[in-house]
């Protein structure tokens, strides 16, 4: 693959994570009593499983962000 075909797809999947998170990030509850809904599939989702995803996307983010710069993040 050649740097920039790879450069691409990088990229491809930094912009697919940034939507991942913003869209976790979007389902924010007021407070610990709101059951969140899955807004494509309606499904029910407790914090805690939101917070586990938010959690997990924004750490993709950064691994990808870290590759596609060459930050080097430990």
């Amino acid at each position: 693959m050649t740097e920039s075909k790879k450069n691409s797809v990088e990229k491809a999947k930094i912009v697919e994570q940034i939507a991942d998170l913003s869209r976790l990030l979007g389902m924010i509850p007021n407070d610990d009593t709101v059951i969140l809904k899955e807004p494509v599939t309606h499904k029910s989702m407790e914090l805690s499983e939101w917070l586990s995803e938010t959690r997990n996307s924004f750490l993709r983010l950064s691994v990808q962000l870290d590759k596609a710069l060459d930050l080097n993040l430990p």
